[in-house]
């Protein structure tokens, strides 16, 4: 994966080490929801690259064989992901076309995934006397970030930070994307580093200061369901006042643009309270 020359002022190979961490997850990822084709886990094959990275000195960033589940003829599926532009990544994507193909005797699908943040100039075709070739570019910008956002994976759902924000504003984005993590992780250990790698791949986008601040603000969620507000009849909104906790995280996303049918269903708490509670904040 190739970086800019102003990254350099960030630890070295933050990106990579990102997307390394959670190569297949990515990868796939990107396989079923941007390139429109259905391949799972166990559909892939390791293919060794130690004869393709002494050729030409680097390691594919993805580089797999594919097992079509209906049985049709296997293939390579190649996959690099860019920071930035590359003025040759045309030819470097048919030199590793020529020697998978070399190598492995299968037809090759080549794909370059952009999520820099600069406008996309690579070319995707060589067009020469006798010579002719392509492959697929995705800018990753023109997909919804709630494509990433509703994934069930938090691998995918840290690329949310990378999609078309559409208008939303980008603490908007954040806190879902952070509260989605909430719902998909189970330890706090885990959140952290889902959060680390969002801050991280957030720079790309220069929200690296604004994702940081939305992490320290965001609300402890608990399980409301364990205080006696509850017992009570919280789910009536007749105890709206007792779980502080949840009354905080509540407020908190109203401030941050969500609607309280979006913040009842994230935070798993009747729309009745939500309401309740907003209706009480702009009294003020």
């Amino acid at each position: 994966m190739a970086k800019n020359k102003k990254d350099i002022t960030t630890t070295t190979g933050q990106y990579d080490k990102v997307f390394k961490e959670n190569s297949d997850e990515i990868h796939l990822a990107i396989i079923n929801r941007l390139f429109q084709n259905s391949i799972s886990k166990a559909q892939t094959e390791e293919v060794a690259q130690s004869d393709l990275q002494y050729t030409i000195e680097r390691k594919a960033d993805f580089l797999k064989k594919i097992l079509p589940v209906d049985g049709s003829m296997p293939y390579c599926l190649h996959i690099e992901i860019q920071s930035s532009n590359d003025e040759k990544m045309e030819w470097r994507m048919y030199i590793y076309r020529g020697l998978v193909s070399q190598k492995y005797e299968l037809p090759c699908v080549q794909v370059v995934v952009y999520i820099g943040n600069d406008p996309l100039t690579m070319k995707s075709t060589i067009s020469e006397e006798k010579l002719a070739f392509s492959y697929e570019i995705i800018d990753i910008r023109s997909y919804n970030y709630e494509e990433f956002l509703n994934a069930s994976t938090p691998e995918e759902v840290i690329l949310a930070i990378l999609g078309n924000f559409h208008g939303e504003k980008p603490e908007t984005v954040i806190a879902q994307i952070l509260y989605r993590l909430k719902e998909l992780v189970t330890t706090e250990l885990a959140f952290g580093k889902y959060a680390t790698q969002l801050e991280v791949i957030s720079e790309l986008r220069e929200l690296k200061k604004t994702t940081k601040t939305q992490i320290h603000d965001m609300p402890v969620v608990f399980d409301y369901t364990t205080t006696t507000a509850f017992e009570k009849g919280e789910a009536k909104g007749e105890a709206k006042g007792e779980a502080k906790g949840e009354v905080k995280a509540i407020k908190k996303m109203l401030q941050k643009g969500f609607t309280p049918a979006q913040v009842a269903d994230v935070l798993e708490v009747s729309m009745e309270l939500v309401l309740s509670i907003q209706a009480d904040s702009t009294k003020f």
